[in-house]
This record gives C-alpha cells, structure tokens and sequence, in this order.
C-alpha cells in the first residue's frame, strides 16, 4: 500500500512540475539569443536515465566534449547548465556575481537556502551577507593567531598513526581532518568524533547520490509520515543541533573558568555582540565551517596516496627539496616560501583529482544572456570541476600527474614568483566569485604539512604479492558523494630510514607529554562525545 502511495504522489508532482516547467519555458527568447545546446531527453525525466550511479562527472564532462564548454540539460524538470572553461566560469559566477551568487534548494534538506544553519548552502540572503562577512572576519584573525599551530600538532599524531597501521590509513586521514578542525572550532580534539558523524550524515543528505529526493525532487512533498528520507533528515539535524550547542556550552564553560584556548567559537564568544550575531546563530556559523573543513581535506590527502603509488619519483624530488630548506627534520609550515615543489604536488593533487568534481552548484536569480545564449532563471549552474580542470589548453597533458607543469615556464599554468606561486589561492577548485571557500588557508596548510610529512617519512608504492607481482591500484575507483574519495586501495608505505621512524615517534610522544593525553587516548585517537538526541 506504501509502495502505491509513493507512485501516486511521485506521478501527480511529477506531471505538475514538468508542465508547469514547460509552460514556463516555451515564452519568447529575447531578441537575438537562442537555447543552449545540450542533449535532448524525454518529457520530465530528462537525461536522468543516461547519468551514472558512480562517477557522475565522467557522463557530464563526455557531454561538455560533445555539445561544448557550456551546454543545458534537464532532470525531472529542473534546468541544468553545465560550464566545462574556467573564462566562462568567471565570466558569470564572478563577473555577473550579483545574480549568479544564490544556491539551489536541495530537496532533501529544502530549508538550506533560508535557514541561517547552513552557511556554505545558504541562499543569497541577508543572514548569508551577514555570515559570510563574519567567517571571513574569523578565518582571516584565526590565520594570524595560535590557532594555525592545531594542524602541526595533529601531523605528527597523523604520521604516528601512519607508521603504526598504514592499512587504517582512510580512518587515519578522517580522524586528522576532524581532529584538526575540531581544535581549530572549538579548541579541543575532544568533538573531533561527533564532528565525523555529522559531516558524514550531511554529506549523505545533499548529495544527489545520497538521497533520492535529491534527484527526484518531487518526492520532497510527500509527508514526513510516509518518506524515509525525511526521517533520517529529521533526526540528524536534532543530532547536528544538539551537538552544536553542546560544542558551544564547552568553550563558554572553559571561558568562565579561565582555561579556554585560542578557537574560532572563543573568538565568537568575545566578539559577537559587535556583529549582532545570537549564540543560536553562532553556533551554526562555526559548526558549519567545521563541517565544512573536515569534508573537504579528507579526499586529497587520501589522492595524494594514490598519486605516489602510481607517480612514485616524487617522493624522491620532494626529499631532496627538503633536505636543501629542512636538513634532516620534517618541513614546517614556515619553510613553505622555500618549498614550490611540494607546493607544486599539493597543487596537483587537487588539480589532477578534484575534490568536488562536479563543483558546488549556483542558481540564477533572473534570465540571462551570454554570448548569444539565452539562461533561464532558477537554471543550476554547475562549473564542472573535473572538466575545467581537464581543459588542455591549459593543462596540457591533463589526465597525468605533472607538478612540474607549476614550476616550469614552458606550461600555462607557470606563474612567478616560485616564493609565492603555485598557491590555491585563486584556484577554481574552491569556487567562484563571492561563493569562494573562505577556509583556503587552512586547507593549504592542512595539506602541505600532511602531503609533506609523509614524502619526508615514508615512501609510498604498490603492494607486491606472493609471486612479487605488483597488485593493481585502481586509478579511476572514487566514491559517489558530493565530496569524492578513492575508494579503499592496498599499498605498501615504508619508513624512509630507521632514523625518521624513531623521529616520528618521539615527536607525537613528546607533544603526549605537554598536553597530557593518555596512552589510551592516543590509540582511541580521541576521546568520545556522548550526544544524546
């Protein structure tokens, strides 16, 4: 009976969404525009049919080979507009910033744009202005202050763990990024548990993978009672909410006893009646950058593994920059300026395998022309990642891995001076426009120390089997979620030297003994956060 239920209503929204859509779409162009190109579906459905479970990017980047570098498609009634050059990126995200800057509504979360909880995903609101200036002013302060200390020590707890049992090396990675986050938010490792479980459940509920609503977006209608969706949803955003407050209370029990250390919620605490902002919002503005800080540095890392499997010579080209700036210790974050070639591998790791291969869709705010090409209002705007970074014009060479294409001038992308460039600032992978992740820093810093520390320890190859025959590493095996992983692979990680090993060890130890943490607490690799719902 559920089963018929689900039909009726999917069929009666369906069809009132896709004539409605259609009486929409068939006014007049404006006077010397035409339609997009783009792939022709069936009545509703669209292309939907055509898109892959897995690896949805591949099928749009195949489209963006076929139809051009921007090109329109639907699905289930919803304008799609996919952008496959960096320029035209540009020249509407950023450019035509005004009324390209707004989110589209995930159905399976339909108050992203409105709410004030979620600001990566708010629309172009005034709590969003209002936000945005607010991180901006936090991340900025946070950049100049101790805070940027929390991602060397949680390195060496990384490298430790690494050594110890590399094949745990996928909980290893979550447990650095969430560690690191958790002290920078909050100024302790202790939510760093939490933190994984609710960036994990929002990760599942807006991506189009994760929910079915999220494809078939009239199934958002039907009522709590009858989708499974929505109860899920409903029951993590309770959790998400009281772990927010309970994270919040911490620090201000830690403010009123004096012992509270450098954090971005510390910083709120002292800070917010200048800005105007209620704790009930504070506690979002710094849980989501939390959130959205732990989603987003887990998948190079994790890249920069495959990559050394399948690219191995420059483990040894990192080394001897190194030992050139560092000696014989592991490079620090100070000693970046002196360092473009690691800089370089960073860079191409996120190039080479983009975190968020079909980018962080936009939405239009009112019809647009470009170049000729009419875009109807409330479209999706997607600036293909995988494909703008896969553009051979300005990636030559584009499906291997190449740092040497940031150090040399004979390739595009080389820039001077090499004490500054290559840099993630200003790259396409963080977005476009005022929608531009405002977290670049201490992704930067997350990631040379991680990619650095383990190029300085260890040496990362393919695992051999009994006949000593080298076991496959698959290259294009990446999860389905909005945020892509490599999909779990064998390799082999070796100390550099014994004398690095022995290195690896004290420096966690000692950092053990100045912040007390127990021998159980470092094998645990935090303590956990009880939440109760």
């Amino acid at each position: 009976m559920i089963s018929l239920t689900y039909y009726v209503f999917a069929c009666l929204l369906s069809a009132l969404a896709y004539y409605t859509l259609k009486s929409q779409r068939t006014k007049k162009l404006p006077e010397g525009s035409r339609p997009l190109p783009g792939p022709k579906g069936l009545p509703f459905v669209g292309r939907v049919h055509d898109v892959p479970s897995v690896a949805t990017w591949l099928k749009f980047w195949e489209w963006n080979q076929e139809y051009g570098p921007i090109y329109q498609m639907e699905i289930f009634g919803s304008v799609h507009v996919w952008i496959s050059d960096e320029q035209i990126a540009n020249d509407l995200l950023a450019k035509r910033g005004v009324i390209y800057s707004d989110r589209p509504v995930i159905p399976n979360l339909p108050d992203n744009r409105t709410s004030g909880n979620y600001l990566a995903l708010l629309g172009r609101t005034e709590t969003w202005k209002r936000q945005r200036k607010y991180a901006h002013q936090i991340m900025t302060k946070a950049a100049y202050e101790a805070n940027f200390d929390y991602p060397m020590i949680e390195c060496k707890r990384f490298l430790y763990n690494m050594a110890d049992d590399p094949s745990s090396y996928q909980l290893h990675v979550e447990e650095y990024t969430s560690r690191t986050i958790s002290r920078l938010a909050w100024g302790s490792a202790g939510h760093a548990q939490e933190l994984r479980v609710g960036t994990f459940g929002l990760l599942q509920t807006i991506s189009p993978s994760g929910a079915v609503p999220n494809v078939v977006s009239p199934l958002s209608h039907i009522p709590s009672w009858l989708s499974p969706w929505k109860k899920i949803e409903n029951a993590r955003h309770e959790r998400e909410a009281t772990f927010f407050r309970y994270a919040l209370d911490s620090v201000k029990d830690a403010v009123a006893r004096g012992s509270a250390v450098p954090s971005l919620m510390k910083m709120f605490l002292e800070g917010r009646e200048k800005v105007g902002i209620k704790e009930e919002e504070g506690q979002y503005v710094v849980g989501m950058m939390a959130i959205a800080g732990a989603l987003t540095i887990g998948s190079p890392i994790q890249s920069y593994i495959l990559a050394m499997c399948h690219y191995p010579k420059w483990q040894a080209k990192m080394r001897e920059e190194m030992k050139s700036v560092c000696g014989e210790r592991c490079p620090e974050w100070e000693d970046r300026e002196k360092m473009p070639l690691l800089r370089a591998v960073v860079k191409e790791v996120v190039r080479w395998r983009p975190p968020v291969p079909t980018g962080i869709p936009h939405c239009l705010e009112k019809d647009d022309v470009y170049n000729g090409y009419f875009i109807p209002a409330g479209a999706t705007i997607h600036a293909l990642e995988w494909g703008i970074s896969r553009d051979p014009r300005t990636y030559p060479d584009p499906d291997s891995f190449r740092p040497e294409r940031w150090l040399s001038p004979t390739f595009p992308t080389y820039r001077e001076p090499l004490s500054q460039y290559p840099t993630l600032k200003g790259f396409s992978q963080f977005g476009f426009g005022r929608r531009t992740c405002q977290g670049i820093d201490i992704v930067e810093q997350e990631l040379f120390l991680t990619m650095g520390g383990m190029a300085w320890a260890f040496d990362i190859s393919k695992k051999k089997d009994a006949m000593g025959r080298e076991i496959e590493v698959p290259l294009a095996k990446y999860t389905s979620l909005l945020i892509a992983k490599p999909e779990k692979f064998e390799f082999d990680l070796t100390p550099v030297s014994p004398e690095k090993l022995s290195m690896v060890i004290n420096a966690w130890d000692n950092i053990v003994d100045v912040e007390g943490e127990t021998d159980e607490e470092r094998i645990m690799g935090e303590k956990q956060v009880v939440v109760t719902c």
